[in-house]
């Protein structure tokens, strides 16, 4: 999803007088804190993999593909970040009603495939919540597509046959598809907070939606592990 098109969604839910300002601000504010250090730290990681290249290459230890590692271990946790807000949306969606003072909480690693009940049964969403979950999930996003072209640029270095660097581009273009249509199932989360009521199944299965598609990004990076292990020989 856009910056611009993810502001614009944010900013219209938080312009309405259901909506606390502070809540709105709090949520920019902590999305772009918790981004912050992932990029940081991306840059880092492909730094000093870079500056240690020579000396590896040089002592002949490790595999020519060792720069990537690091790379495929920040996807593979930059998609269990953005699956984790996924749940969190759908939790939100799904607070039961409840007629007696008890605390039951869920705490969930993998998204419920129980079905869903009406509408009547849930409490009203929070937009603040909403919003929150939405906006951290943006930058995560960007962060997937910097460590992509990173393993990219270095896989391209390295010597292929025309044949498996035909195959290497073909995983890349369906990473980028993948991501193109996580940013679409973003923008369908965001849209049903610029309703006046948001529903609560509409944003569950929205929150359901981005959390199978990050299952399908998930499937695809394994294949880019296989390749990387299989094609590209140790040194």
């Amino acid at each position: 999803m856009s910056s611009r098109m993810c502001r614009a969604s944010l900013t219209a839910v938080g312009s309405r007088p259901t909506t606390k300002p502070t809540i709105f601000a709090i949520a920019i504010t902590l999305a772009a804190t918790i981004a912050q250090p992932f990029a940081i730290g991306s840059d880092k990681t492909s730094n000093a993999a870079g500056a240690a290249a020579p000396a590896t290459k040089a002592a002949g230890a490790g595999p020519t593909h060792y720069l990537q590692v690091d790379d495929i271990q920040d996807l593979a946790h930059t998609l269990q970040r953005i699956r984790q807000q996924a749940i969190n949306i759908y939790v939100e969606a799904t607070r039961p009603k409840t007629y007696r003072h008890e605390l039951n909480v869920p705490c969930l690693s993998s998204m419920p495939t129980i079905p869903l009940k009406d509408q009547n049964a849930y409490l009203p969403l929070r937009p603040g919540w909403l919003m929150f979950f939405i906006g951290t999930m943006e930058p995560l996003v960007q962060i997937l597509n910097e460590d992509l072209k990173h393993i990219d640029e270095k896989t391209e270095r390295s010597v292929m046959s025309s044949q498996d660097r035909s195959e290497w581009q073909g995983i890349v273009n369906e990473w980028k598809s993948g991501i193109h249509e996580l940013n679409d199932q973003l923008n369908v989360c965001a849209s049903l907070l610029d309703d006046a009521a948001p529903g609560n199944v509409e944003v569950a299965k929205a929150a359901t939606s981005i959390d199978s598609q990050v299952s399908t990004l998930d499937h695809i990076l394994h294949k880019a592990c296989t390749f990387l292990d299989d094609k590209l020989p140790d040194s």
